[in-house]
């Protein structure tokens, strides 16, 4: 039987800060603790530590500017250099290649005036939705350069929140000349979509132009780890409770079981402050146990892939991945 890939997305990672944090809207959690504003090297090593045991690869975000508190290159505001720096490297040496990493746009948080690097006043997201390429093209190529010049190899972006949909034809075509002009690519990847609920859910070609291919790679499951976040809970039960969501115990039922089942590919998505709980890392613990269940009854029919890899078997098979019908 030919595998098919299961990756992994883990949005909005930034070194120490919690952008959730930033643009959450509250400082309290919903059972009431307050929202911690930062992570800490511990925990992020903690997550290391189970992508390396066992063997996940995907997409891990980078984000240059997070929360508007400096960026990755110069500085961040209330961090230690060490402490970035610690996170930075231990993103190259830990978990790429396995993991394709790329900006999630600048911030997370308030748009930037690329001319001042000041905040304007509304989000990412809000200010996407009424661009073209013209300003798109340089507030991605900012976030490539960025990361490029801290040290990272990237063809791809993320986009924070459902940044760009309103204008989906030019943030496509905006995403592809970025990466040409910047990172001197022809085939890169984004991740903008999710794929949940629909038969054979797989990555699309978004776009062929000029000899450039860009290629959507979406969630295809649910962020099963997100309410870690607002519970203290963190004992055995509740642990294999939010895991037999995607898998069970004995590999027969989940949601990873069901998109096999319907034709589509296993992406599942989480976000670092979903693995991060709070502080509490209940996510990370999930995140174990049910790479554990998939790599125990899959093996024989999943493989893991990095997005990057996920990008050039789509490039070499463009016939088999045409774009879904979004109407």
């Amino acid at each position: 039987m030919k595998k098919v890939p299961v990756s992994l997305i883990i949005d909005d990672p930034a070194p120490i800060i919690s952008v959730y944090y930033e643009h959450a809207g509250t400082d309290k959690t919903r059972d009431g603790r307050p929202l911690v504003p930062t992570y800490s090297n511990d925990l992020f090593f903690r997550f290391c530590d189970v992508a390396e045991k066992r063997g996940l690869r995907g997409k891990f975000s980078v984000v240059p500017m997070p929360g508007n508190k400096g960026d990755i290159v110069r500085g961040l505001q209330g961090v230690d250099p060490a402490d970035l720096q610690a996170w930075l490297d231990g993103v190259k040496t830990r978990l790429m290649p396995a993991f394709s990493v790329g900006p999630e746009m600048l911030t997370h948080h308030k748009a930037v005036d690329l001319s001042t690097g000041a905040a304007l006043p509304m989000n990412e997201r809000d200010w996407a939705s009424t661009q073209d390429r013209a300003t798109l093209i340089p507030y991605i190529e900012k976030a490539f350069s960025l990361l490029r010049e801290a040290g990272f190899s990237t063809c791809g972006v993320t986009s924070p929140w459902d940044f760009g949909i309103e204008v989906e034809e030019e943030y496509e075509k905006s995403i592809s000349l970025a990466a040409k002009n910047i990172c001197g690519t022809d085939e890169a990847w984004f991740f903008l979509r999710a794929l949940r609920d629909r038969p054979n859910a797989k990555p699309w070609v978004a776009l062929e132009e000029d000899g450039r291919t860009l290629v959507s790679i979406p969630a295809t499951l649910r962020d099963e780890f997100w309410p870690t976040i607002d519970t203290e809970r963190c004992d055995e039960d509740f642990i294999f409770e939010r895991a037999d969501r995607l898998i069970t115990a004995d590999g027969k039922s989940g949601s990873v079981l069901q998109v096999l089942e319907s034709g589509g590919y296993p992406i599942l998505i989480t976000h670092w402050q979903s693995l991060m709980s709070n502080g509490l890392g209940t996510g990370i613990r999930i995140l174990d146990e049910v790479s554990r269940r998939i790599n125990e009854h899959l093996s024989d029919r999943v493989e893991w892939k990095s997005f990057e890899e996920i990008l050039r078997m789509v490039c070499a098979n463009k016939q088999d991945y045409p774009k879904p019908n979004f109407s």
